[in-house]
């Protein structure tokens, strides 16, 4: 299933006003308007019913795990038929042009489409199962001299710290912490922390572009930029951030950035992406050996190759990076964005609610973690669900809970959101 915008406006029941909703599309065709502002009503009810979520239910967890458009759970089903029935049908030849065997495959066509997304090029993308997959092979794979340090910030996802950790008991390399508020108050103070804590030793620098535990966006860009300047090599954990802020790598100078699809983008889970910056990826070494482990023609392709692989979730998640062109990224993260700002804004109301991500907007997007006064993050959460079967996520005792708004959701379900924590907040 191919799709294309006329498909996937026809499907949104939204071809008769498809001259305001077309994405991406001024260049070709000049007289086209601009796209709608993200609080069309009309627009995205009608992108919430390409979702098989309950409709007696409200899903506000995709920073754990998404839901997947209806369209990515039909085109994994379709190839695991497809194996299923002509498997006998596979000439057991190319690499380029043959797709029952992901391992083996160069999946030049998905990587190609990631580069698009990040802005990087295929050949300095490989695919990976998750964040932490890939921050194990780059953890496994940098050569580190003994007492060089690895530099990270006290907040960063146990997936993304497990690696190094593995490292420093191993050989030895200093895995140290600089502290950052939580809340963050402004990219400065990040910036500064961070920077200050740099020191001869500091050989790489890994970190979060997005706090999974707060939704704060960090400075990446002018943190990479002083990083470069005293030769540290950057590591980035962009679990939170794909699908749901913009991402240019390029932009960002980054050495290393790694991404999932299992949360905003809505694939499956086990699909996710490493990218390297071509004139670093040489010196990676391979973590999981195949056959391409020592063949630096494709640099992506010597860490896509990893054994036999699951190729309908692969399918899955071309569906859904296809899904998301065509809705248009600039659009899907507007979308995000005034739904997350709509809710901080209505719980600010109530004195009870402290926030744990930032106040500075500039540093948030669909992502809110707060609390209030009296309550767990395990009550607050059992209270959505008995009063209104709404899932946020728990974040213990202090944190509260952290409350994603993504483009399935409406903002009729945002203040029905406000309205139980101002009932709870008495």
């Amino acid at each position: 299933m191919n799709l294309s915008r006329r498909n996937i406006l026809k499907q949104l029941g939204l071809g008769s006003i498809a001259a305001t909703v077309m994405p991406y599309v001024a260049q070709a065709e000049p007289m086209i308007p601009a796209i709608p502002d993200a609080d069309d009503p009309a627009f995205w009810a009608k992108v919430r019913d390409q979702f098989a979520l309950s409709k007696d239910k409200v899903f506000f967890n995709p920073g754990t795990v998404g839901a997947m458009p209806k369209v990515v759970v039909e085109k994994m089903v379709q190839h695991l038929n497809y194996i299923a029935t002509d498997v006998a049908d596979w000439a057991y030849k190319d690499d380029n042009k043959e797709e029952y065997i992901s391992g083996y495959n160069n999946l030049m066509g998905i990587r190609t489409k990631v580069a698009q997304l990040i802005n990087g090029t295929a050949s300095e993308i490989a695919m990976t199962d998750n964040v932490t997959n890939g921050m194990s092979y780059i953890a496994n794979g940098i050569t580190l001299q003994p007492g060089e340090e690895v530099l990270t910030t006290d907040q960063e996802h146990g997936g993304g710290k497990g690696g190094w950790l593995v490292k420093e008991k191993r050989f030895g390399n200093p895995f140290k912490y600089v502290a950052i508020p939580k809340p963050a108050h402004s990219p400065t103070e990040v910036y500064d922390l961070v920077v200050k804590a740099f020191t001869p030793k500091t050989k790489v620098l890994m970190i979060s572009h997005m706090i999974t535990g707060s939704g704060a966006i960090l400075p990446i860009k002018e943190i990479c930029t002083e990083a470069r300047k005293r030769g540290i090599f950057t590591v980035i954990d962009g679990a939170q951030t794909i699908g749901q802020i913009k991402v240019d790598v390029k932009d960002l100078g980054c050495d290393v950035y790694l991404g999932c699809f299992h949360k905003w983008i809505g694939a499956p889970a086990g699909t996710g992406f490493m990218y390297v910056k071509a004139d670093r990826m040489k010196d990676i070494w391979t973590t999981v050996a195949s056959g391409r482990w020592d063949n630096h023609d494709d640099e992506g392709f010597r860490f896509t190759q990893r054994g036999t692989g699951n190729f309908p979730v692969l399918k899955g998640l071309e569906a859904a990076l296809d899904f998301h062109q065509e809705l248009g990224p600039d659009r899907v993260y507007a979308r995000i964005k005034f739904l997350g700002e709509r809710l901080r804004t209505g719980l600010a109301r109530h004195k009870k609610v402290r926030f744990f991500s930032p106040a500075d907007e500039s540093m948030c997007a669909g992502i809110t973690v707060y609390n209030i006064e009296g309550f767990t993050g395990t009550q607050i959460q059992d209270a959505y669900w008995a009063k209104a079967r709404m899932r946020p996520r728990s974040q213990g005792d202090q944190f509260g809970v952290r409350h994603c708004t993504h483009i399935f959701n409406s903002p009729e379900e945002i203040d029905k959101a406000i309205a139980i924590v101002h009932e709870l907040a008495g």
